[in-house]
């Protein structure tokens, strides 16, 4: 009995193991297991789609150029949005004063054609993102890239055009036309920019918070594209013809100051020395702002015929050299080429104090009449 006890007991045991060999080799998936994985992988892929998207950013900022002048950026209110908007950063302001207005003109000339130049980058790159109707983050990332870098390249361009007006308004005539036509397609490109980037700060919203974006939101992202893309087209069709309105204004300019005819010719040296001091004068208060209007042209341009008809008269040798540098600084000051003048007005006074001067004759007194 004891045995077949013993016996029983250990068959029990067996059969038990064996059960338990059978359900450990058939065991019941862990669903929190499973769940903790599929949570560590979905937040592995969101920190790979985001490092995808900060690569992209950085990418298309790196590899534009770097601006020479910024006005105030306008730009949509930042949205709290899992992808951030890149912002427009302004760079050093050029001191325009410190520059003649051809040297000015060639920088707005440059700073409207990469103005276009990052418009049209903008605009394609939307085209083609939303030509399957659906946008990912990753797209709107890198059209955010473009358009903040496109309202920059516009707000540099409207600046220069802006220190353009303030320095040459008055005397320019030819030239004011083109800008100003060229500045109001600038506006247009800035408008539709403006409007394009509320839109994907919108779209990055909608997909940071997991839904579909609307067709209609992409429809008007496009429309604002085509906007801006005409805008560009018509500014880089006027700015073909910059460059050369601005070389027959300044030419027409100088033409016209160094052709004005003398008001009051000296009659003598003394008078000539005068004449030149008067000019010098006339230089020098014009200068006092940086700037000349079309009343300090003219009055700089009758005072040089003036000291210039004397000098050929009565100054020499010596007077025709410095007869030479007067009508130079004239044309220079014609041509907007005001900081040329500054720098050669200490050498002109120079040359004018050595001019020999002689005492008029006294006057001879007359018989009183019968």
């Amino acid at each position: 009995m004891k045995i077949s006890h013993v016996i029983l007991v250990m068959s029990c045991l067996w059969i038990l193991v064996a059960l338990l060999g059978c359900a450990s080799a058939k065991a019941t998936p862990d669903a929190q297991a499973t769940v903790n994985a599929a949570v560590q992988a979905t937040s592995v892929a969101q920190a790979n789609v985001q490092a995808t998207i900060d690569a992209a950013v950085k990418a298309t900022a790196a590899a534009q150029p770097t601006p020479t002048q910024v006005a105030t950026p306008t730009s949509a209110a930042p949205a709290a949005t899992a992808t951030k908007a890149p912002v427009a950063t302004a760079a050093p302001t050029v001191n325009a004063v410190t520059m003649t207005e051809e040297e000015l003109d060639a920088l707005i000339d440059q700073a409207v054609k990469e103005a276009v130049a990052a418009t049209n980058t903008a605009t394609t790159q939307t085209t083609t993102y939303a030509a399957d109707g659906t946008l990912t983050p990753q797209e709107v990332a890198t059209m955010q890239a473009a358009v903040a870098m496109s309202q920059t390249e516009i707000n540099q361009a409207l600046a220069l055009t802006q220190a353009y007006y303030d320095l040459y308004y008055d005397l320019a005539t030819e030239t004011l036309n083109v800008l100003k036509a060229i500045e109001q397609d600038l506006n247009s490109m800035a408008t539709s920019m403006n409007s394009m980037a509320q839109s994907l700060a919108q779209i990055s919203t909608t997909l940071a918070q997991g839904q579909a974006v609307t067709q209609s939101a992409i429809t008007q992202l496009q429309s604002n594209a085509t906007k801006a893309a005409q805008a560009a087209a018509s500014a880089q069709t006027k700015e073909k013809n910059w460059n050369a309105t601005v070389q027959s204004d300044l030419n027409r300019r100088a033409t016209t100051a160094l052709n004005t005819k003398p008001t009051n010719a000296p009659t003598d040296l003394r008078g000539t020395a005068q004449s030149v001091n008067t000019y010098l004068e006339t230089v020098k208060s014009a200068l006092g702002d940086s700037k000349i209007n079309k009343t300090e042209l003219q009055a700089i341009s009758v005072a040089g015929a003036n000291a210039v008809a004397g000098l050929n008269q009565f100054g020499g040798a010596q007077g025709q050299t410095l007869a030479n540098s007067i009508n130079t600084m004239t044309k220079q000051l014609a041509r907007g080429e005001a900081p040329k003048a500054k720098s050669s007005l200490g050498a002109l006074e120079q040359s004018a104090r050595a001019l020999p001067s002689v005492p008029s004759m006294p006057s001879v007194p007359q018989p009183p009449r019968k």
